[in-house]
């Protein structure tokens, strides 16, 4: 489950590089970046949800059936209620008001603690694309090529190496990364009241040389205070197993955003 968070992390690549200077290269960034909706670039500064999962379904989905001897451990982890806070450094899941003891259900403890790490991970998969940071920001280096479909947009740096593809629209529709590790994503993008929002990525991760282990995440929005947030999130995994969660109540931190002027 671990591997969900690194996924979102691994995204983050762009904000590590270095220099860049080719003005035509710069106003073509920051034409692409005012048409991507990224929240926590316009004031947001945290947000936090009930997150609501129907465990009966999940085993139906992927079991075909709930088994008889497992109806106690469904129905257990359903009574628990958790909540997800988010801010640009991550995702949070807790149970509300506490961690049960689950001790005496088998299966119930791990099963919970790795819900908690699905709903992480798919926040923070869509975390990098929250923030625009997928896209290259001072200091990283860079450079546009017209492609005959699009544009290329290639980054090398410190510990960086990456390729994104992008089409006529300027939407991004492919990362390939070697560097900090090696990741293969494709991405679909919906248009929102702000700007394109992430409907789906899915990303292969290469460890080695001769595995692909792909994880695929879609969304559905909802508006808070103004904001387009996740209102529907569905993960599959590499096994593959599948898991629905949906955010609600949801409750946004709204700061101001105030622009400096570099230092000269």
């Amino acid at each position: 489950m671990r591997k969900l968070f690194l996924l979102g992390s691994a995204l983050c690549f762009c904000a590590s590089a270095i220099a860049q200077s080719a003005v035509p290269d710069e106003a073509l960034l920051k034409k692409t970046r005012a048409l991507y909706d990224a929240p926590f670039e316009r004031g947001l500064v945290s947000f936090d949800c009930a997150v609501q999962f129907d465990w009966k379904q999940h085993f139906m989905d992927l079991l075909g059936t709930v088994p008889p001897a497992a109806l106690p451990l469904v129905e257990r982890l359903q009574t628990i209620e958790h909540r997800v806070f988010v801010d640009r450094t991550g995702a949070t899941v807790s149970a509300i008001p506490k961690t049960p003891d689950l001790g005496a259900i088998p299966h119930a403890s791990e099963l919970e603690q790795g819900y908690r790490s699905i709903v992480a991970g798919g926040l923070n998969a869509w975390l990098p694309f929250s923030t625009n940071v997928i896209l290259p920001i001072p200091p990283t280096k860079y450079a546009f090529q017209k492609s005959a479909s699009g544009s290329t947009l290639t980054l090398n740096g410190n510990n960086v190496q990456a390729t994104l593809l992008l089409d006529s629209d300027m939407r991004l529709t492919n990362i390939s990364s070697q560097l900090p590790q090696p990741i293969s994503s494709t991405t679909e993008f919906e248009d929102g009241p702000n700007g394109y929002l992430l409907r789906t990525l899915k990303m292969a991760v290469r460890p080695e040389a001769n595995t692909r282990q792909q994880n695929t995440f879609a969304y559905t929005y909802q508006a808070v205070q103004n904001v387009q947030l996740p209102a529907s999130v569905a993960v599959t995994t590499a096994t593959p197993e599948s898991w629905h969660f949906a955010l609600t109540g949801c409750r946004a931190v709204i700061g101001k955003v105030v622009t400096v002027a570099p230092s000269r």
